[in-house]
């Protein structure tokens, strides 16, 4: 009688992995594989949610903003001594023409024109002008009247030593209907830190 062959040991039971579940650990790792492929395919494709690209305008394109319609013409720095200012300081001056498109008379300054429009700093935040002065019909206006045409300047103060040459400037966009804590329906900016524009400006700027 011939002896038996030696039987191998048995590993570890922590070693120990039975064929089932061989496989359905396979199943995650060729999907995990696809993903891996299949994501940058989609990122470059557009299948996935990417951040939303602003409508890039040129100087001189009207920009319908909803509550008004805007059209910007040019970008300069200027010295000139506003109502808050003790004395004449220095401004980049953003020259626009501005439509009413509301049924009723609506300010340059807060609650209008100067909640609808925005410059983006270096950080990349968007802040309002420091004032807004118009001309209409060859006198000087506050306010935009239905269908009479403005033109305005927009300004932001500089510093003493400020001297950008580009100017980056966003027209945002106004929805007309109730807000989310009352129901009054009236014109509202959508999103004052610059998340939906009516158009993107990049202007040069000129000296004084």
């Amino acid at each position: 009688m011939q002896p038996s062959p030696p039987v191998a040991p048995l590993p570890p039971a922590s070693q120990q992995v039975d064929e089932p579940a061989r496989r359905r650990f396979l199943v995650p790792a060729v999907v995990v594989g696809v993903v891996a492929v299949l994501l940058p395919v989609l990122w470059l494709t557009g299948g996935l949610d990417q951040t939303p690209q602003q409508p890039e305008r040129s100087p001189g394109q009207a920009v319908d903003a909803g509550k008004f319609t805007v059209t910007v013409h040019e970008a300069r720095i200027q010295t000139a001594k506003t109502i808050s200012d003790r004395k004449p300081e220095r401004y980049v001056v953003v020259r626009v023409r501005v439509v009413n498109n509301d049924k009723e008379t609506v300010s340059l300054g807060v609650g209008g024109l100067r909640d609808g429009i925005a410059a983006r700093t270096k950080a990349g935040k968007w802040v309002p002008p420091d004032d807004v002065n118009g001309t209409a019909t060859g006198g000087k206006v506050n306010a935009v009247e239905p269908g009479l045409p403005v033109e305005a300047s927009v300004m932001w103060r500089m510093g003493p030593a400020d001297a950008p040459t580009t100017f980056t400037v966003g027209v945002l966009t106004w929805e007309y209907g109730t807000g989310f804590t009352d129901n009054e329906y009236k014109w509202r900016v959508v999103d004052k830190s610059g998340g939906k524009l009516a158009g993107l400006l990049t202007l040069p700027v000129a000296g004084p």
